[in-house]
């Protein structure tokens, strides 16, 4: 697979990244600096990974430029402060999209907030039905931290985002959604944009605060003013300096102005346009191309110059030598849907935009710029007062060369500054150990996952536990338990299928490694050693897993009233919005069976949860059966799989014949568990 998207066999980074993108269901952080091919490798794995993606970003133009949607419009989210609990607003069409999406790629993601990143994992979690992080999907952020930050308003919602995350510095890994998770980050280090390396040293100490005196005069020794007319772009900080420089530059050519106006069709935005509705030219002006050619005769940033227009066309001469007659270029603005008749992911058209992929360029703003390689590049540094962390290291990372670099200024060596949090993050970059770890579990229950089949996944993640915690790696045992109790549904398959854990594990004192011991005793099948443990650790500190495995041992023991008093505590944190599919499960099944409390409304809303858990709809006909209660459908309209629901066959038998029509006739399992959700149970209590 690896030849097939022609990952660079030497870049180790490319490699881990691919595997976890192809091979699991692992969430994590994907960054390099600036040329290190971030945009290319996604663009190729897109195209060959068999997973359904959905592309998101912060800005209209940035969601343009990567092919999909703004992260606001997809999930609904409010255009102010997102508080805790806030919920975006779906339509029908969008949830249908996440529910069927395997991977969310949110690119751009330095200048994504963290109040965004926690509003997007609580809807998530609400249109899932989950109390997985993000519903339990991928999600890839993508971005260079050391690139340009979020932006905050000053004043009132910089306060509230203060008084939220206690923080003054708002990026998206201090979401609290990202606590809940192992997000292993991974750094592409290979650099394929600049091939001088004393220049790339000197980028790499702008990047990591490490600026020394000899650093700031190779720099200072590039202020000068470039030749007019050479392919020179400069870059400003705001776009008021910039649109100044164009107006001027271009009013004082000679010749006639031509203008070009761009087409929209359907349904796209003012600030989502990615070059101007109208374009003024004149010969002799200075441009530069927005979009890569499919004939890579350019790419997008290449700078050009103009040599003839006509109402029928432009033409321009690119620095090789070459001229070219420019096309048209069409822009979507899309929207992800999901195709009933294919079972694919599609993004619809909502609208589009045509227009030469070309825009004035004797300067543009340094914000625009990132993403983008030129070979010549003038840095105004005039409005030094407005430069932000972070912008000087993109501004000079845009050139290829030291040599094709000039400043208007020198540098002072205050600009040259990067946030200590960024540093102090990165430092965690590419941790062999975190990541290894990640792929091996991730690869381990992938299939299971993307098969359904929770229990099974559970018991992968049991052995894992297992393994690490006998081998003393108990912070990695405690990472995958988490994983575990989001995962499994059904546990009783699980007693018995390990081993009893070593005495020097029972015998220690820290609470988490009692709680470890306490799971991997209860699946041993040593259930009083687990209750005694468990009980250890709920004295410590109160914790929901922790109840989960009490109710579990007195359960086991015999003890269901006790079990079904756990079970209360337990069930009153429970959102229905988000069940806790394990927790559900459990006390469903203990009340209808057990403590003569009903019990099938909760299996009913887990069923809701997870639709294709096939497991829960057998459970449920039994629970049902135990009522004696049949499934009702109109005549004339029964599948097999619904007679056979209310048939006499035995688990086994059911179970095979609804996993045949899963695969044959998929409507007819629709159906069945529409019916089963019409249900009205109350009336049996």
């Amino acid at each position: 697979m690896e030849n097939e998207i022609n990952i660079d066999k030497e870049n180790r980074e490319q490699l881990l990244a691919y595997d976890l993108i192809a091979h699991t269901n692992s969430s994590f952080f994907l960054t390099g600096r600036a040329g290190t091919g971030k945009t290319t490798f996604l663009h190729r794995v897109q195209q060959t990974v068999p997973k359904q993606f959905i592309t998101l970003a912060p800005t209209g133009v940035a969601a343009i430029l990567a092919g999909g949607e703004t992260i606001h419009s997809f999930f609904g989210l409010p255009l102010e402060t997102c508080e805790p609990g806030t919920c975006g607003k779906m339509n029908e069409a969008k949830i249908l999209a996440l529910v069927h999406a395997d991977t969310i790629i949110i690119d751009e993601v330095s200048m994504v907030r963290c109040d965004i990143v926690d509003a997007v994992d609580f809807t998530m979690r609400q249109v899932l039905r989950s109390t997985a992080p993000f519903g339990g999907k991928q999600i890839v952020f993508v971005g260079d931290m050391f690139q340009l930050p979020p932006v905050v308003q000053k004043g009132a919602e910089t306060e509230l985002m203060r008084d939220i995350y206690h923080t003054n510095t708002f990026y998206f890994f201090k979401a609290f959604a990202l606590r809940r998770i192992r997000m292993v980050k991974i750094e592409f280090q290979k650099v394929y944009r600049q091939d001088d390396p004393v220049f790339r040293t000197i980028l790499d100490h702008v990047r990591l605060n490490r600026v020394t005196p000899d650093d700031i005069a190779s720099l200072n020794t590039r202020v000068a003013k470039p030749k007019d007319n050479d392919g020179t772009i400069t870059l400003v900080p705001t776009n008021r300096a910039a649109d100044d420089i164009n107006c001027q530059r271009l009013n004082s050519l000679t010749g006639e102005e031509h203008i070009y106006e761009g087409a929209i069709n359907g349904k796209f935005e003012n600030k989502r346009l990615p070059v101007s509705q109208k374009l003024c030219l004149k010969v002799g002006a200075q441009v530069m191309f927005t979009r890569n050619d499919t004939q890579h005769r350019w790419a997008n940033g290449t700078i050009a110059t103009v040599c003839h227009l006509s109402d029928d066309g432009i033409e321009v001469t690119i620095p090789s030598g070459e001229t070219y007659a420019v096309p048209c270029c069409t822009w979507d603005a899309v929207d992800y849907a999901y195709d009933h008749k294919e079972h694919k992911l599609k993004k619809n058209v909502t609208g589009s935009f045509t227009q030469y992929p070309l825009k004035l360029a004797w300067a543009i703003t340094i914000h625009k710029s990132q993403g983008m390689t030129f070979d010549k590049l003038y840095l105004n540094l005039s409005s030094a007062s407005i430069f932000a962390v972070g912008q000087l290291y993109v501004a000079l990372s845009r050139v290829r060369t030291l040599g094709g670099l000039f400043l208007s200024r020198c540098v002072p060596p205050q600009y040259a500054r990067t946030s200590r949090e960024i540093i102090a993050y990165s430092i965690r970059y590419n941790d062999a150990k975190a990541i290894e770890s990640e792929v091996k579990s991730g690869k381990a229950v992938y299939k299971d996952l993307r098969a359904y089949n929770y229990d099974c996944a559970a018991h992968r993640y049991l052995s894992l536990i297992r393994d690490h915690a006998a081998n003393g790696d108990i912070k990695e045992a405690a990472i995958l338990a988490r994983s575990f109790f989001e995962t499994v549904i059904d546990d009783r398959h699980l007693y018995g299928s390990i081993q009893r854990p070593s005495s020097d594990l029972i015998s220690s004192q820290h609470y988490v490694v009692r709680f470890l011991a306490a799971i991997l005793c209860l699946y041993a099948d040593d259930t009083v050693t687990a209750l005694h443990l468990i009980d250890d650790v709920l004295e410590q500190r109160q914790n929901r897993n922790a109840l989960y495995i009490k109710s579990r041992c007195l359960a086991r023991l015999g003890r269901y009233d006790e079990a079904d008093s756990v079970n209360a505590t337990l069930g009153n944190g429970i959102d229905l919005a988000m069940p806790d599919a394990k927790s559900l499960y459990m006390i469903a099944v203990i009340n209808e069976l057990h403590t003569q409390d009903p019990g099938l409304l909760l299996m009913q809303k887990l069923l809701r949860a997870k639709p294709k858990y096939d497991h829960g709809i057998v459970v449920l006909r039994n629970l049902m059966k135990h009522k004696c209660i049949s499934l009702t459908m109109p005549s004339g309209e029964r599948s097999n799989i619904e007679k056979a629901f209310n048939s006499d066959a035995s688990d086994e038998e059911f179970a095979e014949m609804l996993s045949k029509a899963r695969e044959d006739v998929p409507k007819s399992v629709v159906a069945l568990r529409r019916d089963i959700s019409r249900i009205d149970f109350t009336q049996y209590e």
